[in-house]
């Protein structure tokens, strides 16, 4: 099979057919973490972004330069089906790639066709600024954007081919105003010197954003993800093993942050991304999550 190489704005991608299905339900949550089954459009492996804790990278073992599936038709004609399920559903478009830092092409066709209904949500899950082709659309406000935030010196040192904190607040700003739903994620927290100060900046940004929902999540990794990541100092912080084989940070401290942003954030309500059953019970917080309606 030959492959077609095409250039974004940003990046560089592959183009070539799915042979799987495009649409499937992520049901592998490991036995004690909370993560509700959810649906998931594989429409494109892999990141541009190359974050340096990213969890692709051991996904695909280490194979993350983007390949965009080509053939729509297909995906199209499963997304009928799904639509026709008489129990109200979300797709969430950004769980093996983000969702608009690629190509816009495909995104602004499925916020055209989830706005044809009322029952089922399309969710964007990304870290990119590129809103503008989906400003002016016909959403019928069955799209969900939800992006992904970290305070601008954790961006620089670990997410660094990312747009700025600057730059993606801006961009939700656009699509609040435009009508979206818009969620906010801050994960992964990353504890780096004076991590109460900078978070502290950024839950005041977030609460004068007023997203309908927040998710908090902490730096977590399956060692696989050490032998492919571009800067391992971002493995030089306090983990332990966890019940799921992650390495998570230490227990006092997760609870730490995490309290910590549940004061300083004013919206509700807030959940936890991907987290063990003790840590949610601790903090009494509902499953409220990103990726479910």
């Amino acid at each position: 099979m030959v492959q077609t190489t095409l250039t974004s704005k940003i990046s560089t991608y592959n183009l070539k057919p799915r042979k799987s299905k495009f649409i499937r339900l992520f049901n592998k949550t490991p036995k004690g973490v909370v993560c509700p089954n959810f649906w998931l459009l594989a429409w494109a492996n892999g990141c541009p972004y190359h974050c340096s804790y990213c969890y692709l990278q051991g996904t695909f073992k280490g194979k993350t330069n983007p390949v965009v599936f080509s053939n729509f038709n297909k995906l199209f004609s499963e997304l009928k089906v799904w639509l026709k399920d008489p129990n109200p559903k979300i797709l969430n478009s950004g769980e093996l790639t983000d969702s608009l830092a690629l190509t816009r092409t495909l995104m602004v066709k499925l916020i055209q066709k989830f706005a044809e209904q009322n029952k089922h949500k399309l969710l964007l899950v990304t870290k990119s600024d590129k809103v503008e082709e989906i400003l002016g659309l016909n959403h019928n406000q069955q799209t969900i954007v939800s992006f992904s935030l970290n305070p601008q010196k954790i961006v620089e040192k670990f997410e660094v081919d990312t747009p700025s904190t600057h730059q993606r607040l801006e961009a939700a700003w656009k699509v609040k105003k435009a009508g979206y739903r818009l969620r906010i994620r801050i994960d992964p927290m990353v504890p780096i010197k004076n991590w109460m100060e900078l978070y502290e900046d950024l839950a005041k940004e977030i609460n004068n954003l007023k997203p309908e929902r927040i998710t908090l999540g902490s730096l977590r990794f399956y060692p696989i993800v050490k032998a492919y990541c571009r800067d391992k100092s971002v493995f030089n912080f306090d983990f332990e093993k966890s019940v799921d084989g992650r390495w998570r940070l230490k227990k006092d401290l997760r609870l730490k942050m995490y309290r910590f942003m549940l004061e300083k954030l004013k919206i509700k309500p807030v959940s936890l991304c991907k987290e063990t059953v003790d840590i949610v019970k601790i903090l009494g917080l509902p499953q409220k999550c990103n990726c479910v309606l």
